[in-house]
């Protein structure tokens, strides 16, 4: 084998490395994020039907925006 096809593999390989990583840092960023917000919810939600009342939610879209 010639020394360019042998770099060729190794940047293959570099790139698929690379893809990999990309996509389980994203995959990894949804989760977590998604998990975040979705505890916010249930914490406004709660809130909510406690108060019986919209007020909790107001309170924390001023706090978002």
């Amino acid at each position: 084998m010639s020394i360019y096809r042998l770099m060729m593999y190794d940047l293959l390989i570099y790139g698929v490395i690379g893809v990999l990583t990309f996509a389980i840092g994203l995959l990894a960023g949804y989760v977590g994020t998604s998990e975040y917000y979705r505890r916010r919810f249930f914490m406004v939600a709660e809130g909510c039907r406690d108060a019986d009342s919209i007020e909790p939610l107001i309170d924390e879209l001023e706090r978002e925006s």
